[in-house]
C-alpha cells in the first residue's frame, strides 16, 4: 500500500510509520521539521510542509491509498484551529478520490465520545488542560462526518507502552 502520514515525527504517527515500513508499505510523511525524524528507509518519502498549507497537503495525499492524520499539539489555553483547518485541507485534497481511505486520530472525549474518559479525565484533565484542543477536535470530526470521504475516526484513550498486538482489523 501507499500510505501518507501527516504527523509522523512523534507519538501515534511515529509508531504507525515504523509499523508501516516494517510491513513493507510505501510511506510518504508530511513533516514540518524533517530533521526530527530519525528513520531512513527506501520506502520512506519525506515531504517538508505543514497540514495548514494546502499545497503541502495536496502533495502528500496525491496517489496514496490511505491518508493517516496523526497530528497533535501540547496542552494550551489559546484558541486552537490546527485540527479543523488541517482536516479541511486534507478533505479538499482528496475530494476527487473516493477510493482513498482517510484515517484521523482524534481522542477519547471528542465528538460523541465526550464523557467516556473516566472521572479524572472528564472532570479535571480535559476541562483544565485540553478544552481548547477538544473544541477544535469536535469541529474536525464534524467536518469529516459531513464529507463524502471514505473515513475512519480513531479515538484512543490512554496509550501505555506495551507489546505490539497482531492481527488488528480496521
Amino acid at each position: 500500500m501507499k500510505i501518507a502520514i501527516i504527523g509522523a515525527s512523534r507519538g501515534i504517527g511515529y509508531q504507525l510509520l515504523k509499523l508501516a515500513l516494517e510491513a513493507g508499505h510505501e510511506v510518504t510523511a508530511l513533516l514540518r521539521n524533517p530533521s526530527n525524524l530519525q528513520i531512513t528507509d527506501n520506502n520512506l518519502h519525506v515531504i517538508q510542509g505543514d497540514i495548514l498549507d494546502p499545497p503541502s497537503v495536496a502533495t502528500v495525499t496525491a496517489g496514496q491509498d490511505g491518508i493517516c492524520v496523526c497530528i497533535g499539539i501540547p496542552p494550551t489555553l489559546k484558541p486552537v484551529e490546527v485540527f479543523s483547518i488541517g482536516v479541511k485541507n486534507v478533505l479538499a485534497s482528496i475530494k476527487d478520490s473516493p477510493e482513498q481511505k482517510l484515517i484521523v486520530i482524534t481522542g477519547i472525549g471528542a465528538g460523541d465520545s465526550k464523557g467516556h474518559g473516566g472521572f479524572l479525565y472528564d472532570r479535571v484533565f480535559n476541562p483544565l488542560l485540553l478544552k481548547k484542543i477538544y473544541l477544535d477536535k469536535d469541529r474536525e470530526e464534524a467536518l469529516i462526518k459531513e464529507s463524502n470521504a471514505n473515513w475512519l475516526i480513531l479515538r484512543p484513550g490512554f496509550l501505555p507502552m506495551a507489546p505490539k498486538q497482531e492481527n488488528i482489523e480496521l
